[in-house]
């Protein structure tokens, strides 16, 4: 399973770091242009500011990913931030700043949703699998943050439609046969990849694009680039500045972003051991130039091994990657459920239901 998603259980617990203890420093960030802040506020984003530099200064648990993941409603790229942009920095707790209020806010500047009304014809067929808390693992309450989301989308997109959620563990099963042969009409949570460059896929990824519709985004998580202080590539801003590094990423995570920006043999030396740490001690024996995975046990390991004054995190390189359900393109009635979830999906966002289903599941696994 962690070939499928690559989220280890180190990277769970900062991840529960991330919604569940932020705080901020305001003797730190009142040295800034911007006023000073504390936790459990706002902030105004000033020039020369990027999320890393603004989670640095405030000493943000779980850092950029932190900030980015209380913004994604307004954060499209982790890497583009405007002067005078108003940024919400999370509570210790987890929750975010003036939650009732912006939520009322977002609500009233949103669309008046169509509703989902049309009859089932019969009750949907959804699975996930365990293994991955706190996002889907059958002994977590509800069957883990995101198993709940996909239940109150559901729900919400139209209550009149029947359907049960099923745990298939062998997870390789539900895109190679369960999903395309109907014996199931959706799975999650899976991530996809950029299928505007499907070209440069391999054949397993592209399929990901072209057998499979997608949800809107269960959840955003951010992919990082890492290298030695003084290395040739710490300055690189484009992909093609790191043309002919030795990359490493650990074995049990996916590729097909590295496939989409090209930087895959011969154009790059791709370095895949199979011990999620074994990259850091490459990179320190000279052996790899760069280091790349989920920015949140990234971080973790690199602080852990002590590591913190010798990388460089290359902040113009980091990329979104979004977690989704799947349908098979060919299944009529999943596609049109998949309308249903989406519905439901907006719904949560609007009231903060999301936000709250994903901290509760990251405390649960803390309290575990």
């Amino acid at each position: 399973m962690q070939k499928q998603f690559g989220l280890n259980a180190r990277g769970c617990l900062v991840l529960a770091q991330l919604l569940g203890g932020v705080a901020l420093s305001a003797s730190v960030l009142a040295t800034t242009p911007a006023a000073a802040q504390e936790e459990c506020t706002s902030y105004t984003v000033v020039r020369g500011d990027t999320l890393s530099l603004i989670a640095k200064r405030g000493n943000v648990a779980g850092g950029f990913q932190a900030i980015f993941s209380a913004n994604s409603n307004t954060l499209d790229n982790p890497n583009i931030v405007q002067v005078g942009q108003v940024l919400q920095i999370p509570c210790r707790d987890g929750s975010l700043p003036n939650a009732a209020a912006a939520q009322e806010s977002a609500a009233a500047a949103a669309p008046t949703p169509v509703p989902v009304t049309s009859t089932p014809s019969r009750p949907l067929r959804i699975a996930t699998g365990s293994g991955y808390a706190p996002f889907t693992d059958e002994d977590m309450a509800d069957g883990g943050a995101l198993t709940k989301m996909v239940r109150r989308a559901v729900a919400e997109g139209n209550p009149d439609q029947e359907f049960s959620i099923s745990f298939v563990n062998d997870w390789g099963a539900h895109l190679d046969s369960l999903v395309p042969s109907g014996a199931i009409d959706m799975t999650f949570p899976w991530f996809k990849p950029d299928c505007s460059k499907v070209e440069f896929l391999s054949e397993a990824s592209a399929y990901r694009c072209t057998g499979f519709n997608h949800s809107e985004p269960l959840y955003d998580a951010l992919v990082g680039y890492y290298t030695l202080n003084g290395s040739a590539y710490a300055d690189a801003t484009t992909y093609q500045d790191i043309m002919g590094a030795r990359i490493c990423r650990p074995e049990a995570w996916f590729t097909f972003d590295l496939e989409a920006e090209q930087l895959m043999p011969p154009n790059v030396e791709l370095v895949r051991p199979v011990p999620q740490d074994g990259c850091w001690q490459l990179l320190l024996d000279g052996e790899v130039d760069i280091v790349t995975l989920d920015a949140l046990p990234a971080e973790e390991d690199y602080r852990e091994l002590g590591l913190e004054d010798q990388v460089a995190n290359i902040e113009a390189l980091a990329s979104k990657q979004t977690m989704h359900v799947f349908v098979a393109k060919d299944n009529v009635f999943a596609n049109e459920a998949l309308q249903i979830v989406n519905a439901g999906l907006e719904d949560l966002r609007l009231s903060g239901e999301w936000f709250e289903i994903v901290r509760s599941g990251i405390l649960e696994t803390v309290d575990n």
